[in-house]
């Protein structure tokens, strides 16, 4: 099941991120909001749902099975924070400045789990190719494209 739910995470990021180009060159306060509100909001609560009320298959999926899933839990939580922020920040009429914060920590974020993964890829046998290309190098260049539109976010 958390493999669905992540499929359904990268659907409505990649979603998000297509109608924020699509506006950013005609109605960049549109863009910036449906990029802020799908691709950290949507994402970040189907996140939340996925480590913690999924945290069995998820940890499977990751190949982090435990036997004490605090941690998951925690990385839920830390998602479902800015999850509601980005929904919170896509939604309301709080300006771009909020949206490129909340786009920019939460690109952040998925930078610094990228690169986790991408340790845990190099240093794990076997070295999985779908760890490689879903874990570290989609991870990357999503939080690259929110970096971007974080960066545009700011500057208006």
């Amino acid at each position: 099941m958390a493999g669905i739910v992540s499929l359904l995470g990268m659907f409505v990021g990649a979603v998000g991120l297509f109608f924020g180009f699509y506006f950013l060159g005609t109605a960049p306060h549109t863009s910036f909001a449906i990029v802020t509100g799908t691709t950290v909001g949507v994402v970040g609560v189907l996140a939340f749902v996925r480590h913690v009320f999924f945290f069995r298959s998820d940890a499977e999926r990751l190949g982090w099975q435990t036997a004490r899933p605090d941690w998951v839990f925690e990385v839920g939580f830390a998602n479902l924070a800015f999850g509601a922020m980005g929904l919170v920040a896509g939604l309301a009429s709080f300006g771009t400045k909020v949206q490129a914060v909340v786009l920019l920590g939460y690109a952040l974020y998925l930078f610094q789990a990228a690169m986790l993964h991408f340790y845990r890829y190099l240093t794990e046998l076997p070295r999985l190719p779908a760890r490689l290309w879903r874990s570290v190098l989609a991870t990357l260049l999503f939080a690259g494209m929110m970096t971007f539109f974080g960066v545009r976010a700011w500057l208006v």
